[in-house]
């Protein structure tokens, strides 16, 4: 993969968008929470309906006999017929149903039961355990009075798995009933949440653009108010960002071009006038040393220490005007003053540490004041991870995506490391040589990170546009 491929790869952003689920969730949430309040509320009223039953049987059954035996003081029926329970009690049963009654003088006990109906009542054992939580399996008494005594006791009761039938029966015409209306809701709901937050994609892609450094992107109008309204506040904070890092970068850039102006003068000044001055020195120094070699011994070591003193001096203006000014950039060209810099620092670095350079594409053509800016960079990243990173390798990878019909390209820049990266000037936040490195990104409009790599170490990234036809980047 490339270098502006890698680029391209970490400055990604997402543009899903998941707020529909997060509504359609909220309201499948909701709708599952009033099943389950409807499902409760069919279970308790279908044990209050059995408890109900019981109550209407026990009635029944008391009224009845109670009738009966108002017909035996009539001498309407006889006393040894009493209680006609087959006739009394079968016709009131409902499934599932037991009646008895207790005669309070003998102690003698009458009592019926009709079976449950297996068709679409039967439930699962689990089901019948579990309601017995719910109100209506209780035992309903009612006493028989006649003549102001209690003649007996009418006992109605349901069985539980006949009451758990019917609640597992009407529960599943429930269930059935809400799970096709939930999900066709669902549907419904996405859809309609689907269109309706179709522009917040286009405002979230705006946003990731925005991220990305695109400043020149606007959103269009759309016909809801509120989001209408966001989109205008996009557009003008867009419009005044752009403006103000153009004005900034203009600015960056003609402080940073002055600054290596000032540089260039001032090594062109030190090279034609102190060095031929030191040279002067130096030869003066000579050729006092040759004269008075002879008759004045001590005059002649005090100009060679006079000559050691100017050579010391020359060597370090000659440091001074590579630091200022490397000659080789405007000789040689960018990519032999970069790969001389890299050597410099394998020798300083004695095998301790490897650095290494990989370009890639056309480098020549450059302006001269974006040939020392990349220069720049790479010297503070060099001097940087040579510093503070303690690593064992230093890779500087450097590419060119030239483009010949527009005669523009982007110069895409590493340097990386597999060091600690533990010190401050090295953590991409600190140090005023990363700062430096900012403001000549920031000149060239281009884009900057630095920090801890995916693995070990430390990365520091630079891009920026330029034009290879003597046209400055901007």
């Amino acid at each position: 993969m490339s270098l502006s491929a890698v680029f391209r790869l970490r400055s990604r952003r997402t543009d899903g968008l998941d707020l529909k689920w997060v509504l359609v969730r909220r309201i499948l949430l909701v709708a599952l929470l009033c099943m389950t309040g409807g499902a409760l509320l069919v279970l308790r009223d279908v044990g209050r309906e059995a408890a109900s039953q019981n109550e209407e049987a026990a009635a029944a059954v008391v009224k009845q006999l109670g009738l009966q035996l108002i017909r035996i003081d009539a001498a309407l029926d006889r006393a040894d017929r009493f209680p006609d329970w087959e006739v009394i009690a079968t016709y009131v049963l409902h499934p599932g149903q037991c009646l008895q009654y207790v005669a309070k003088a003998s102690g003698k006990s009458y009592s019926n039961c009709l079976g449950m109906d297996t068709h679409g009542q039967v439930s699962p054992n689990w089901f019948v355990n579990a309601y017995t939580i719910f109100p209506g399996q209780s035992v309903v008494e009612r006493p028989l009075q006649h003549k102001g005594e209690v003649q007996g006791i009418v006992i109605a009761t349901m069985e539980a798995s006949a009451i758990a039938g019917r609640a597992w029966l009407e529960l599943s015409r429930l269930l059935g009933i809400a799970a096709v209306m939930i999900l066709a809701m669902c549907l419904l709901v996405y859809l309609a949440i689907e269109r309706s937050l179709r522009p917040t994609a286009e405002i979230l892609s705006g946003l990731n653009r925005l991220a990305d450094g695109d400043l020149e992107h606007r959103l269009p109008r759309f016909k809801m108010t509120e989001l209408n309204r966001i989109a205008e506040v996009f557009n003008g904070m867009a419009h005044r960002l752009e403006t103000t890092t153009l004005e900034r970068s203009e600015l960056a850039r003609k402080l940073v071009n002055a600054q290596e102006q000032e540089r260039r003068h001032i090594a062109r000044e030190l090279h034609d006038d102190v060095a031929q001055r030191l040279s002067a020195v130096n030869g003066l120094a000579a050729s006092i040393k040759r004269a008075c070699q002879h008759a004045a011994p001590s005059a002649a070591r005090q100009s060679e220490e006079l000559v050691t003193i100017a050579s010391g001096t020359m060597r370090s203006l000659r440091e001074t005007l590579t630091y200022l000014r490397p000659p080789e950039i405007d000789d040689l060209g960018l990519v032999t003053s970069l790969q001389n810099l890299v050597e410099g620092h394998n020798r300083f670095a004695n095998g301790e540490t490897t650095f290494s350079l990989e370009t890639n594409g056309r480098f020549d053509d450059l302006p001269a004041e974006i040939s020392a800016h990349v220069y720049r960079i790479v010297q503070e990243g060099l001097n940087n991870a040579a510093r503070h990173a303690n690593a064992k390798s230093v890779t500087v990878i450097m590419e060119n995506s030239f483009d010949g019909a527009t005669s523009a390209g982007r110069i895409d820049l590493a340097v990386m490391d597999d060091g600690k990266s533990a010190a401050v000037s090295h953590d991409g936040t600190g140090g005023v040589g990363l700062v430096g490195i900012r403001e000549r990104v920031y000149a060239l409009a281009g884009t900057f990170a630095a920090g801890q790599r995916d693995g070990k170490g430390f990365e520091l990234r630079v891009s920026f546009p330029v034009r290879e036809s003597g046209e400055e980047a901007a």
